[in-house]
């Protein structure tokens, strides 16, 4: 099978060789590792190519950090961040709209160039058949809470400020700007993601979640599915109350941060039903856990998540912190379990 057609087998439950595998690795990692890593990379590789990868390296860090790595910066957006230089996002210092007035004069950030558009569109023609192109959706939960700051956001959902309102349908009709355009170009799937969960519950209140971003979240998937493309949709923390309604609303490929609620829980739900991109445990596991731990915590989320048909993409995040032996074990497991027949 070509990486496009086993990605698409696995999502749409049509019968993979072998779990599709996609890598993450942070720059800190690579600049802890090197080349030894990238030779791994290449033994096991990426159904989604190394792009990913390739960027990352591009922002490696260059030697030993100081105080003079931590660097603040305005995004596209108007807020400004603190972060350490090639290692994290960092945090939000100052909010683009940090009240209700700025907002009257605020201005959201060029669209995409029609440029872009075609070099994306090439960018489809060249990969294709070969290669599973996915496309950015935009962001919608995580960055207006960066632009309003974080618990002005929340007090903003609590209070259902019309304002809150205004800047969710405006980022909606922004977002679907760029959707249609990347389908129109070809993109086999949009993907989304918001980060939903704390470590055990949801980060408000659910019938919140329904009310105000659910429908909106609806619109946004509803564009990509009609159109005969997937939906991707990555999330960390506890979300087993949504899970139900992302299905309902159009995910096809669901990255749950699976461990903090149970795989098995997690299973129960969604075997069958959504193809699963699997976040195996990086908070111990990976970066702390012996290698075996880190082998049955792969055969635990197969277990949990692939069916004979498909319905598991495997994937694991690779941080500064995780010793090379660990991050071998994971992707030798990925191969040595993940082939089909399971």
């Amino acid at each position: 099978m070509t990486p496009r057609e086993r990605i698409l087998a696995a999502i749409e439950f049509a019968g993979p060789d072998r779990c599709p595998i996609h890598h993450y690795i942070f720059p800190g990692a690579l600049w802890r590792h090197g080349q030894r890593l990238l030779d791994l990379v290449e033994r096991y590789p990426d159904d989604f190519g190394n792009e990913s990868i390739e960027a990352n390296l591009r922002n490696m860090p260059q030697g030993d950090q100081t105080d003079e790595d931590v660097v603040e910066y305005q995004d596209a957006w108007g807020t400004v961040w603190r972060r350490l230089r090639g290692y994290t996002s960092g945090e939000v210092l100052r909010p683009a709209i940090p009240d209700w007035d700025a907002w009257r004069s605020y201005q959201f950030p060029p669209r995409p160039s029609e440029e872009q558009f075609e070099q994306f569109a090439a960018s489809v023609r060249e990969r294709h058949p070969e290669q599973f192109v996915a496309a950015a959706g935009g962001g919608f939960f995580q960055l207006m809470s960066h632009m309003r700051g974080p618990a002005n956001f929340y007090m903003d959902i609590a209070d259902d400020h019309p304002g809150a309102h205004e800047l969710a349908d405006r980022m909606v009709e922004h977002n679907l700007h760029q959707i249609e355009r990347y389908l129109a170009a070809g993109a086999d799937c949009i993907r989304f993601g918001d980060d939903w969960g704390g470590q055990d519950r949801l980060l408000i209140h659910p019938d919140a979640w329904r009310r105000f971003f659910k429908p909106r979240y609806a619109r946004m998937f509803a564009a990509a599915r009609d159109a005969g493309a997937h939906v991707w949709f990555h999330t960390d923390g506890w979300i087993l109350e949504i899970i139900d309604d992302l299905i309902e609303i159009g995910v096809t490929l669901l990255n749950p941060q699976h461990d903090c609620m149970g795989a098995k829980n997690v299973g129960n739900m969604c075997r069958g039903r959504v193809c699963i991109r699997t976040d195996i445990d990086r908070q111990w596991t990976i970066p702390f856990g012996t290698p075996e731990q880190v082998e049955a915590a792969v055969v635990e989320a197969i277990e949990a998540f692939a069916t004979e048909d498909g319905g598991c993409m495997l994937h694991g995040e690779v941080g500064q912190e995780v010793p090379f032996e660990n991050i071998e074990a994971l992707y030798t497991a990925f191969y040595r379990h993940g082939r089909y027949p399971l």
